[in-house]
């Protein structure tokens, strides 16, 4: 062969050192400093952002009606927060600088996240290829509501002294979370490299962090492990925006093979599984609250005390 010709890399350039994955795994979270180009996508996001939940609340109802849940669209907490949620382009004349912009932060940030997937899977000797199906559809925003998957981005516009959400873990792969104010808080488990006291909440002020989801979780036999975090007041407000890149569902049969488990699962249902061990902290109080009841005697049937 020609030595002025090499082959292309199999993966691509890591995003973490040894020790960065070994931080993220023991406690599902880490901060770091993400791309120049994904940060400056964020502030024209954040601009535009600003500019839309300034709207009359009718007005944002009728450019992103509410839809799924809460996973599309714009949705409102009274007295807390509310925020947007994207899960595919929206091309009215109203929307679309919007969902330009959205677009745009989220292939740079789903790019970002995929990167740590593959840091991730060197350091657990999983093969690289397994996540194409994985994340099929998930790594651009799709073009329309037929074209979703479960992955998402969310635009929060907490209130002052009063926006905030319960201690949770998120149900995918991995979320990136940047703040513009103090509030988001991590649980430090067990890190005894971290000069951060082990077994305590720490807020990440403005920092970029990654959290690890539920589904990673599982797929790594609990090697990485998912992050603890909430969200609690602050006393101006913060804005946040959150990209949860989380399974495609596009190809329900999974082979384990690769991650060390030799079965075969069906993806959609191990997904719902994870999902239904939740309850929705986003959700109004009196949903949150009805869904967390169910949540709770269900766990206590199955531990036999119901």
């Amino acid at each position: 062969m020609d030595s002025r010709y090499f082959l292309p890399p199999s993966h691509p350039p890591p995003v973490l050192d040894g020790d960065q994955v070994l931080r993220l795994a023991q406690t599902g979270y880490l901060s770091l400093v993400p791309p120049p180009n994904l940060l400056a996508c964020l502030q024209d996001l954040l601009q535009l952002d600003r500019q839309f939940f300034k709207q009359s609340t009718s007005s944002k109802e009728t450019q992103f009606p509410t839809a799924e849940g809460t996973e599309l669209g714009y949705y409102h907490v009274e007295n807390e927060k509310e925020y947007l949620t994207f899960r595919h382009q929206y091309w009215g004349d109203s929307t679309g600088a919007l969902s330009l912009a959205a677009s745009r932060f989220w292939k740079l940030a789903g790019s970002f996240l995929y990167r740590i997937l593959c840091d991730v899977s060197t350091a657990l000797d999983i093969p690289l290829p397994v996540w194409d199906s994985l994340v099929d559809g998930c790594l651009t925003m799709p073009g329309s509501i037929s074209e979703t998957t479960p992955t998402l981005l969310r635009l929060f516009d907490y209130l002052p002294g009063a926006g905030a959400a319960e201690k949770h873990t998120d149900t995918g792969f991995l979320t990136l979370c940047i703040g513009t104010a103090p509030g988001l808080q991590v649980w430090n488990p067990s890190d005894p490299t971290a000069t951060i006291p082990c077994g305590a909440w720490v807020d990440v002020g403005t920092q970029p962090t990654v959290l690890v989801g539920k589904t990673l979780q599982w797929l790594s036999a609990g090697r990485l492990k998912a992050g603890l975090h909430r969200v609690v007041p602050n006393i101006e407000g913060r804005q946040s925006v959150v990209f949860a890149l989380r399974p495609s569902l596009r190809h329900p049969v999974l082979d384990l093979t690769p991650f060390g488990e030799p079965s075969v699962v069906n993806l959609v249902h191990i997904w719902k599984g994870i999902r239904g061990s939740v309850y929705n902290v986003n959700a109004q109080t009196k949903i949150r609250d009805e869904q967390k009841r169910k949540l709770q005697a269900k766990q206590s049937a199955e531990q036999g005390f119901g």
